[in-house]
């Protein structure tokens, strides 16, 4: 026999919570990913570009 730990009441409200902050939670998802993916398979050559990528954003976003 299993033991459900999270209830039905809580999964309907984790899903109805989801759906309702799409954006916000599909951007916590992205950051997560990427900090795993930098912390457990990245290499040198990977975050080289990697901060390649980040300064060429940044100097987007502040309109440079």
């Amino acid at each position: 026999m299993t033991d459900q730990k999270t209830s039905e009441a809580q999964k309907r409200a984790t899903q109805a919570y989801r759906e309702k902050n799409r954006e916000k939670t599909r951007k916590q998802s992205a950051k997560s990913s990427a900090k795993s993916y930098i912390n457990k398979y990245c290499d040198l050559v990977d975050l080289t570009e990697l901060k390649q990528l980040i300064e060429d954003r940044e100097k987007e976003l502040k309109g440079e």
